[in-house]
């Protein structure tokens, strides 16, 4: 089968891996975002899909439009997918919308992998929503790719369990196992025509929008411990969680859930105080005896630490109430 490749970060280069190494393709394009500055340097690096097609030879293009309009890029990019004679567009995580010309390109049509269950969580960021909203799981669905976004009919659909201490890495994880498999079957069962699709409903749609840093914040006052570890999970490693602390940002970095404890009545205490429950258990309370337990966290313009040392040098935190 020959396809064009669309994808842009890690998670896309590990599917675009393994179809490569699987023989069963000819992967004659790679298409991926323009590359971008990236960490405190600002040095511009090629996306990971484009570092993973330059290290083997496959051709990449890297438009910064797809707009299909007369000598536009979007243009030349789609008379060069129709030269190639395509029996389909993969989509993984590409992060652009396209257009409807470059999607009937193939003979076969456009394929998108989905991170969820859909008609669930369509848009940006669907793990790190499942996450938060508390779900018990998640999946991967392939689809026929569409001009609305993720609202093409469904191909096939794999679940995975969201355990209660899983954060975004473990599902991407467990996205990265199951993802190669479910791709290359889907491709081949259309085929051999083996495979049948089911049309999306939209009432039952939900979405998810992109993440911003300002995402992150959060409030003892108003979220409760269980919201807020969520939250906590599905923004590992990325924007992260804090709060305010003496007119300072307080970033918790790391910290667990804690139910009950046998040595203290956890619901004596106001929610939001910060206690100690023993040597090794400083956490910040909420009601119905649930405790989230702090392990790694950073004050506003100081270097990140282990709670014990945090309180060591400002004993005034425990006691403190956080909003």
């Amino acid at each position: 089968m020959k396809i064009a490749f669309f994808g842009t970060w890690d998670f896309s280069k590990s599917i675009l891996e393994w179809l490569y190494k699987s023989w069963l393709f000819d992967i004659a394009l790679v298409v991926s975002q323009r590359d971008k500055p990236v960490g405190r340097k600002k040095e511009v690096l090629p996306t990971p899909v484009k570092q993973f097609a330059l290290d083997h030879d496959i051709g990449v293009a890297q438009p910064k439009s797809l707009k299909i309009k007369p000598d536009s890029v979007g243009q030349k990019l789609l008379e060069n997918l129709q030269s190639l004679n395509l029996d389909f567009i993969v989509v993984v995580a590409y992060g652009k919308i396209m257009p409807i010309e470059i999607l009937e390109a193939p003979k076969h049509w456009s394929i998108n992998l989905h991170g969820s269950i859909l008609p669930l969580y369509r848009w940006a960021s669907p793990i790190q929503a499942s996450i938060k909203n508390g779900d018990k799981k998640t999946g991967l669905t392939t689809m026929y790719m569409s001009a609305g976004m993720d609202e093409g009919d469904i191909l096939k659909i794999e679940e995975v369990e969201i355990w209660p201490d899983d954060n975004t890495l473990n599902i991407f994880q467990k996205f990265w196992e199951i993802g190669p498999s479910l791709i290359i079957k889907t491709l081949q069962e259309i085929v051999s025509w083996e495979l049948e699709w089911t049309s999306q409903i939209d009432e039952d749609a939900t979405y998810c929008w992109k993440i911003s840093k300002e995402d992150g914040k959060i409030s003892f006052q108003t979220q409760s411990v269980q919201e807020i570890y969520n939250t906590y999970r599905a923004y590992t490693p990325w924007p992260g969680i804090y709060t305010d602390y003496n007119g300072k940002k307080f970033t918790i970095e790391g910290c667990e859930l804690f139910e009950t404890f046998d040595d203290i009545n956890v619901s004596d205490w106001n929610p939001g105080v910060v206690i100690k429950v023993n040597k090794k258990t400083i956490g910040i309370v909420w009601k119905n005896k649930k405790l989230l337990v702090l392990k790694q966290v950073k004050l506003e313009w100081k270097k990140s630490m282990d709670i014990q040392s945090f309180v060591n040098g400002n004993r005034e935190f425990l006691d403190f109430i956080f909003e």
